[in-house]
């Protein structure tokens, strides 16, 4: 296995460099949390009229496989005459802000309407029929008006959607895209892992809570919670939902306001709806692995580590949230994986 193309370029073409023999410390890194890809790598400057400038295109290929077509957007240059270069895949320009009215429409649409308003070529592979609501995106970011549309179509339809850049093409995914036929595991791949399991973020009773103006009536007999307003006229009902873990984690509560105009009973399933969120352990599994290029953001892979099973986690089979693939001698890839309920790091 080794570097079949690597070249820096213009974007016109009219300049550009063969670099693949004299370059090193090469990472390309694909993330589902909404971010772009990156690719970071040094070049030593042989050549008297070798000037790498940001914006310039990056293309990179490996074993005849097309892996890696992006920008310059950070160039450094040291004492022993290295550069070390980051280019981003053309998921960068979703970090571009914007203000848009949508219109009701579907996850599919919306991503076709930035992708051409961020003006990078785009295909939609993978989509669905459920309706998104009216709604105003001021001065947000491309990135985060496709969060919001895929967080909606996700709670309606139990459908993950991502974005993912293949090559010079960004594409909206279902997640998992693809489910490898490969193994990770003692006897297949595995060089080594780490696995973590925690509940600093988990809550086992949730409280949704409304303010009432002068009125001293409560849903509950439990204390309240002085929100800095007028004691004299303001007091707090609330209602509660509880999780059996409270027996074995003690309680860990967190509150959330109610909207102005929700009753007992829609508190009561916004509190529930949480509790099934939140009421849980998270897990944090790495895996260090020999390199393979499907090993990438958004596949699912089969899992089989003896040692994990034999303290209590069996872990068949699990999507890749993070992959950093380090090109040299010794391909390998970092993987970090999905083991929770929920996709994305900043759900909640």
């Amino acid at each position: 296995m080794s570097i079949t193309k690597f070249e820096i370029h213009s974007r016109d073409g009219t300049t550009g460099w063969d670099i693949s023999r004299c370059s090193n410390n090469i990472k390309w890194t694909t993330d589902l949390n909404f971010t772009a890809g990156t690719f970071t790598f040094d070049v030593i400057n042989n050549a008297n009229d070798f000037y790498p400038q940001n914006g310039q295109v990056v293309e990179f290929a490996w074993n005849d496989q097309q892996v890696f077509y992006g920008y310059i957007f950070k160039v450094s240059y040291m004492q022993d005459k290295k550069f070390s270069i980051t280019a981003y895949d053309k998921m960068r320009y979703l970090k571009n802000q914007d203000s848009l009215v949508w219109p009701i429409s579907n996850i599919s649409e919306r991503f076709d309407t930035v992708c051409k308003r961020a003006e990078i070529t785009h295909n939609v592979v993978n989509s669905s029929d459920y309706k998104l609501p009216a709604e105003v995106a001021d001065s947000k970011s491309y990135f985060d008006m496709l969060k919001s549309a895929i967080d909606k179509t996700q709670k309606a339809t139990q459908q993950m959607f991502y974005v993912y850049a293949n090559y010079d093409t960004v594409e909206l995914r279902k997640a998992p895209f693809q489910q490898l036929d490969i193994i990770i595991g003692d006897q297949s791949l595995l060089t080594g892992f780490s696995f973590e399991k925690n509940i600093d973020n988990a809550s086992n009773v949730v409280r949704i809570v409304k303010e009432d103006k002068q009125s001293s009536q409560q849903v509950s007999a439990t204390a309240s919670e002085n929100s800095g307003g007028d004691p004299n006229n303001t007091s707090f009902s609330y209602v509660d939902s509880a999780g059996s873990s409270v027996s074995q984690w003690g309680k860990l509560q967190m509150i959330e306001k109610a909207k102005d105009k929700a009753n007992e009973a829609q508190m009561k399933q916004r509190a529930d709806e949480l509790l099934q969120q939140k009421n849980r352990e998270e897990y944090d599994l790495k895996l260090d692995t020999l390199g393979h290029l499907n090993l990438v953001a958004g596949n699912a892979i089969n899992i089989k580590i003896q040692s994990l099973t034999d303290v209590g986690f069996k872990i068949n089979n699990a999507a890749i949230l993070k992959a950093t693939h380090n090109f040299s001698i010794d391909y390998t890839c970092e993987l970090e994986m999905k083991v929770n309920p929920q996709w994305l790091e900043s759900n909640s």
